[in-house]
Order: C-alpha cells, then structure tokens, then sequence
C-alpha cells in the first residue's frame, strides 16, 4: 500500500501542473491523502535511508614476522674460551713425559759392570830349565756393580786368566745376589800354571826377562727383576790386561777395559 501511495506521491510531482477544480471534497480528499503520505514517508524513508556506521578501523599490531621486519638484537658479550681441553691435553702431555721418563730411567735394564779391582800374588815359582815355566796363586777382588732399580741375582760366572790366547787359569763364581742400585765385592782365587801350554815359543825370553804378560776375563750371568714387573736375563762381561812382575811377585799396569 505504500508503495501505491508513493509512487502516487512522485507522480504528482512528476505531473505538470494542471488546472484542477476546486471544489470542497476534492480538496479534502487530496488533503488527507497527502497526510497519509506524509505520514508513510516518515515511517519508511528513515527505514530506507537508514544506514549503519562503519565501525573506526581498528588498527592490529602487525607481529615481525607479517611484516618481514626483525627486531635488532642486543650484540651477545664474547664468549669465552674454555681451557678446559688445553688443560687436560697438558695433563696427558704431562703424564706421558712421566711414564716415558719412568720407562728410560725405571724399568731399563743394563747389564752390570764388572770390574778387577786388585789381584794378590801367592806361591809364585818360575823357572828356564829344564823347560821354562811358571805357577803362581792369584786372588782376585772383583766388584759387581748393579746400575739397575731391581736386583741382580747372577746364576754363575767365569774367570780366566790367559798368556797369549791360551787359557793358564780359571774358576768359577758362586751364586750371588746384588741390591738395586748397590755394589757387591768378592775374592776370586785362580791356580794359574804353565804346564797348560801348548805352545810356549815365547815364554822363555819372558822369564828371562821377569815379566810375564797376562790377560783375565770374567762374565757373570744373571737376572735383573724391577718392580716385580720387569724381568730380564743379562749378561756382564770384563777384560783386563796385566802384567805379572817375577822379581817383585807382584802384578803391574793392570788395566781393564
């Protein structure tokens, strides 16, 4: 219905002015119709015209990561080295000094040294005729010397005393025990004679001239134990060079090498 009324209300208005009669009914007629009118435009044209208010943007805040924007750290303190791994790769150097030290020094084993200290002269005879010849009774010092950390139990040993090459005179050693890092002395007796030579070109002028050049040589052999640990058979050699004065009955220019 108010649509009917409105578009009756737009065609007055779109209608040129006409001569109208004025009679009393029509005009009332008109007057109430435009009442009504009046009064449907203002129910419906505010319904038509109404309209909703757009709601301020509000404005969201946009996280670094929409906009591709990062956010300037603080710069971070410089770390500090650890010492840590030099320490212990000090400490490993350290150690393995220690044990290849320990190693050279500790549980090395050497053979002893043997040394003729001194030679005694006993029961010296020497004579031209009817063959030439000589006895004599030597009583040798001899000093083991064990430069080892362990013990030297030496099992036996030889002396012997030789005139050009031959053997005149020998015995043996008696089992002994030398400490670490000790000195042990003994005496060793030799029967030295010449009826043991089979060639004797030269012992006559050697006679002749009281001086009678001998040569002694002495090997002991034993085991070195260290620490329980280290258990080693080794063997210490001597040689010595001598001579045996007839006249004094003593022995000179002893040397030993």
């Amino acid at each position: 219905m108010w649509c009917s009324l409105r578009f009756m209300y737009l065609g007055e208005i779109a209608t040129p002015h006409r001569h109208f009669i004025h009679s009393p009914s029509l005009l009332s007629i008109h007057s109430k119709n435009r009442t009504q009118i009046t009064l449907l435009q203002s129910q419906i044209m505010p319904e038509d015209n109404q309209f909703q208010p757009l709601a301020p943007a509000q404005l969201h805040g946009k996280s670094d990561e929409e906009f591709g924007v990062f956010k300037p750290r603080a710069p971070k303190p410089p770390r500090r080295s650890s010492k840590c791994p030099v320490y212990v790769l000090a400490g490993i150097v350290i150690l393995a000094a220690i044990a290849l030290v320990f190693a050279l020094a500790v549980l090395r084993v050497e053979a002893p040294d043997v040394e003729l200290k001194s030679v005694a002269v006993k029961n010296l005879t020497h004579g031209t005729s009817p063959s030439p010849s000589f006895n004599v009774t030597l009583t040798a010092e001899v000093s083991v010397q064990n430069k080892n950390f362990g013990a030297f139990n030496f099992e036996n040993g030889t002396a012997r005393v030789l005139y050009e090459g031959m053997v005149v005179g020998d015995e043996e050693f008696s089992k002994a025990h030398v400490k670490a890092r000790k000195t042990k002395r003994m005496n060793v007796t030799l029967d030295v004679r010449s009826d043991r030579l089979w060639n004797d070109k030269n012992l006559s002028s050697d006679i002749s001239s009281g001086m009678v050049n001998l040569t002694t040589y002495a090997q002991v052999t034993g085991k070195v134990r260290v620490m329980k640990v280290v258990r080693r058979r080794t063997t210490a050699r001597m040689n010595c060079s001598m001579t045996l004065n007839l006249t004094s009955s003593s022995i000179q220019y002893l040397v030993c090498r």
